[in-house]
């Protein structure tokens, strides 16, 4: 049965910054979605294919289309919505199962580019990529502790670290990643995806045990050989986002606003000049039999490709680490009125800075 209600806590009206020094007055409503919340009234969906995403941006509809299914048997499901422009993005959710508050967020960003704001960029919005490993975490949404659905099962690899060599081309009859490991399907079906729409910038929204580390962070562009292409305008993107969350009340302590500002990841190697080689962290985290070692797709997209089987552009890739795992629903009280805070400016910073008229590539 479809959860097609979501619980409106508060509403108000709250002015932030969005990173220029200009002030945006913006309408928040406060909702928490429960995590197998369902879109009530949406468009009918239809199986994708690489002449579907043609289509779309030549209607300028909104639409809906199933990428695949799982192994469950669960849909991996992505929405579009047109822009102004002829410029496209892509938004991406629970690439870890268990970070159930990336996936409330993506479908928060999918309720309100629903209800006519209409962004600059043309954009597609994959609300939850792992459904299974979601499903799994949604049985232990109070465990506070638990990484459960983070991996598809106890041999997976990290499905972050599941990318091909920087460089190179997804191929869908070799779908092996940078250490000659099969891709998982719900990888793949992004994989394919991303070669198909060359996106120009992508949100990865992921989640954080740590909240200290929570915030927005740039991945450095380079050309296929893994030069630096320069890292200025990716860093500001992301700061201007932190900062209109941070202008609310949200947290984005990661960021470090308030002394020396950066859109570092806290693990990556140093931003490289502009012509220098960029180092990458293969690394990820330590687990048995390297499951967490491997290129990640803030990585591989954010370098451009350029071999005999695909061509496409670096992506400006934003990471998001939004501060804890918990969707707002696993909350009470005031905890959950300032999760339910910082979900919605995230969606805004999204919505706003990231799908705005801003550091247009």
């Amino acid at each position: 049965m479809k959860k097609s209600a979501a619980i409106l806590t508060l509403a108000f009206s709250l002015t932030i910054l969005n990173g220029f020094g200009q002030t945006l007055q913006n309408d928040i409503a406060l909702v928490s979605l429960e995590p197998g919340f369902e879109f009530p009234h949406e468009e009918k969906s239809t199986a994708y294919s690489s002449g579907l995403l043609e289509e779309w941006i030549k209607d300028k509809k909104s639409a809906k289309a199933i990428l695949g299914y799982t192994g469950e048997g669960r849909t991996v499901e992505a929405y579009y919505f047109p822009g102004s422009s002829d410029k496209k993005a892509l938004v991406i959710g629970g690439m870890h199962g268990s970070e159930l508050s990336s996936i409330e967020i993506a479908k928060q960003l999918v309720e309100v580019l629903s209800e006519g704001e209409r962004p600059y960029y043309n954009v597609v919005i994959v609300p939850s990529l792992f459904p299974d490993n979601a499903s799994k975490a949604m049985m232990r949404v109070t465990k506070q502790k638990d990484n459960i659905g983070r991996y598809t099962t106890e041999e997976s690899v990290d499905p972050n670290r599941q990318m091909p060599q920087p460089g190179k081309a997804f191929s869908p009859k070799l779908p092996f990643d940078i250490y000659g490991r099969i891709i998982e399907k719900e990888n793949q079906f992004l994989l394919q995806l991303i070669q198909d729409y060359s996106p120009s910038r992508i949100v990865n929204l992921h989640a954080i045990k740590d909240v200290t580390k929570a915030g927005i962070y740039a991945d450095p562009r380079t050309d296929c050989d893994g030069y630096a292409l320069g890292f200025s305008t990716d860093s500001s993107l992301a700061i201007s986002m932190a900062s209109l969350i941070e202008s609310g009340g949200g947290k984005v302590p990661g960021n470090n606003l308030q002394q020396t500002p950066t859109a570092l990841y806290y693990n990556d190697p140093e931003t490289a000049p502009v012509g220098l080689f960029q180092k990458r962290n293969f690394l990820g985290s330590a687990m048995p039999n390297s499951r967490g070692y491997g290129a990640s797709l803030g990585g591989w997209a954010s370098t451009a490709v350029c071999d005999e089987t695909g061509q496409r552009d670096a992506a400006r890739l934003i990471t998001v680490e939004f501060p804890g795992y918990q969707p707002s629903s696993a909350y009470k009280g005031e905890d959950r009125m300032a999760c339910m805070l910082n979900v919605q400016l995230y969606v805004a910073a999204v919505s706003k800075i990231f799908l705005g008229e801003n550091f247009i590539e």
